[in-house]
């Protein structure tokens, strides 16, 4: 695990040198030096230099590291494959490696290292962009073609690691391109603008997370989930900048029954997990007391002989404890458990901390620092957790919905209608009340279901606060023969919620303790096969009493049945408490900035209806509205980032 950055550009004109390589390589060196916390092992910068036509130009690559396979100097980065003069800076882990390393052989000649990087090198050597297909992991790197005088830059297709783009153009061509691992280290380079993007502010307001492609910062954008962008020549004067999708495997037939496909499920979750293990330092694994966390314990001790680690953070308030259930697992599996009990005072001491980790704005991400904080100062250096398991297995209420939107007859749906058009004209305020009324108001399509299921604020307030248009993400491609209900939703919510959110949350907060987080779920064979089922295998109907059943009867003689039936419980932390007491002073403050607050691209008096309200009735409006406004102008603040 590591983090990449680099820049690529040209002289402006034949009369013109490019900027120096060593203005270049400062620029990736204060790139390198934000991204420190990444990959705190080893650091390298390296340059390429070639000609577009009569111009100068120049690649420069840089590379923290995290050593995690073979932790030698041999996988020192970038590195260098000197028969083709390419070079990678690459930032994940590729599971299956060992199976590539095999199927490549010594066609290149003897290995000079035990990486998976050098693997990835190899592979697109004898593949080219089509090795892509074929790495089964989570990854975002860049290779520079040497005989193609060609930049490629790639990211796994659920989009687990980050991979962010700064392109420096005019209206007829493009002159430069910088690209890293986070947000904060294009800024960094000093040579990305610290402008807001007024439609990311939009994005954010809506879902509580910036929607890809977009970034906080204007001109800076994601690389989405399973693309390249290729930076190549054009004509003799600039380069060509291309984003494309690597093409994805074929599936297997589908099973030809629920208990088939129980029985192979349950093979595929072994192997993930199994796939997973491969490491050169310890893993241990996030126990929240969870179905999703707990089948990861019990998967771990079925295909692996060692005791897993297994770490949970515990609360004396048990509205908020999980520790009955995650010490019940422990036992059960053997595990060597610790517990992590964490009070008020200390929760609120990290929260400074916690917010300055934050590479872009987020209204969730608290509880994974906290988590990964924990696990890191116990001495590990990877950890599993259950992350996906309610998107891929219809874990979220979302998925009910719309599996009770789309049966309900023509004629209901025109009365609900009816009836939420009066509902929401005498709205009081309250957030699920609102969105009671929006959903009545719908078509009920799977994408109206997940997009108001996650709305943080409505469109007229995202109207009201931010005085812009509500951003529309691009959805995920659902193919015509995918359209069941369930499946649709969980598209959905694997490119919407998780991508945005989760992950990215998941991915800044833990590398911030310079913590790897593998998430087996996330895997392209599991994944792969589990969209391909039918959603009414996945969701018996309407009922509550099993939550996701075809995980849970996959799991049925592994897990205890209190634990498949619990219902989705999370990692919460109290916020409403301290907001409306240790915090609320804090947040008063800053959300009654208006200096701040413009900066931040938000209005004053929006505002501060959202906070009163959250204070009269709190429960009623939701701690993490007001919350989301705090964080947006904290960041600003702290990264100097405001509205043009």
């Amino acid at each position: 695990m590591c983090s990449i950055s680099g820049i690529i550009s040209v002289a402006r004109s034949a009369f013109e040198s490019v900027d120096s390589t060593s203005q270049l390589r400062d620029a990736v060196g204060r790139m390198n030096a934000a991204l420190r916390h990444r990959g705190p092992d080893d650091q390298g910068i390296e340059t390429c230099e070639f000609r577009i036509g009569n111009r100068s130009a120049k690649l420069v690559l840089g590379n923290t590291r995290l050593a995690i396979i073979d932790t030698s100097v041999a996988g020192h980065q970038p590195m260098h494959d000197p028969d083709t003069g390419n070079w990678i800076t690459y930032n994940g882990e590729t599971y299956n490696f060992r199976e590539l390393r095999r199927e490549i052989g010594d066609e290149f000649g003897p290995w000079r290292s035990n990486t998976d990087t050098e693997v990835v090198l190899r592979a697109y050597r004898k593949w080219g962009t089509e090795a892509f297909s074929r790495l089964r992991g989570m990854f975002a790197f860049a290779i520079w073609d040497s005989r193609k005088e060609e930049l490629v830059l790639a990211r796994d297709q659920f989009g687990i690691k980050p991979l962010y783009y700064f392109l420096d153009s005019d209206a007829d061509s493009t002159r430069s391109l910088i690209f890293a691992s986070e947000v904060r280290a294009l800024l960094a380079s000093e040579l990305v603008p610290r402008k807001l993007s007024v439609p990311a502010v939009s994005s954010f307001l809506e879902y509580g997370s910036v929607q890809a492609p977009l970034s906080i910062v204007q001109s800076v954008h994601s690389l989405m989930p399973g693309q390249c962008l290729s930076v190549r020549k054009d004509s003799a004067s600039a380069f060509n900048v291309q984003l494309s999708e690597f093409p994805r495997l074929n599936r297997e037939p589908r099973p030809a029954s629920r208990a088939e496909a129980k029985s192979e499920l349950r093979s595929l979750l072994e192997n993930s997990v199994e796939q997973h293990l491969v490491s050169d330092v310890p893993i241990g694994v996030f126990l929240s007391g969870g179905m999703d966390s707990s089948a990861i314990v019990g998967l771990m001790s079925r295909v692996s002989p060692e005791r897993p680690k297994t770490f949970s953070v515990v609360f004396k308030e048990q509205r908020f404890n999980e520790a009955h259930y995650s010490h019940l697992i422990a036992e059960r599996f053997r595990t060597d458990h610790t517990e992590i009990i964490l009070s008020e005072e200390s929760l609120l001491s990290t929260l400074p901390q916690a917010i300055a980790a934050l590479d872009q704005p987020t209204m969730d991400g608290i509880n994974t620092y906290v988590v990964s904080k924990a696990v890191k100062n116990a001495g590990v250096k990877v950890a599993l957790s259950g992350l996906g398991g309610d998107e891929l297995f219809a874990g979220y209420p979302s998925f009910r919905r719309a599996l009770k939107f789309a049966s309900t007859s023509r004629v209901t749906r025109r009365a609900l209608k009816a009836v939420a058009q009066v509902g929401h004209l005498a709205s009081d305020g309250s957030s699920r009340r609102s969105k009671l009324w929006q959903l009545g108001t719908s078509e009920g399509s799977p994408t109206d279901i997940y997009r108001i299921s996650r709305q943080l604020f409505s469109p007229d307030s995202v109207r009201a606060i931010g005085h812009t248009p509500v951003y529309n993400p691009p959805e995920p491609a659902i193919a015509a023969d995918d359209l069941d209900t369930i499946n649709a939703v969980s598209k959905l919510e694997l490119g919407g919620y998780m991508a945005n959110t989760l992950l990215r949350d998941t991915d800044f907060m833990s590398m911030a303790h310079s913590l790897e987080v593998r998430v087996p779920f996330v895997d392209r064979e599991v994944a792969d096969y589990v969209l391909s089922l039918p959603g009414k295998w996945k969701l018996n109907g309407q009922t509550k009493s099993v939550p996701k059943p075809l995980l849970a009867d996959a799991l049925d003689d592994l897990l205890p049945q209190e634990f498949l039936k619990r219902p989705k419980m999370g990692f919460t932390l109290p916020f409403v408490k301290w907001m409306t007491s240790e915090l609320r002073t804090e947040v008063s403050a800053v959300l009654g900035n208006k200096s701040g607050l413009a900066q931040a691209g938000i209005n004053h008096a929006p505002v501060q209806t959202v906070w009163q309200r959250f204070l009269q009735r709190p429960e009623a409006v939701g701690w993490s509205r007001p919350w989301s406004l705090y964080v947006l102008t904290k960041w600003c603040e702290a990264n100097n980032v405001k509205v043009a």
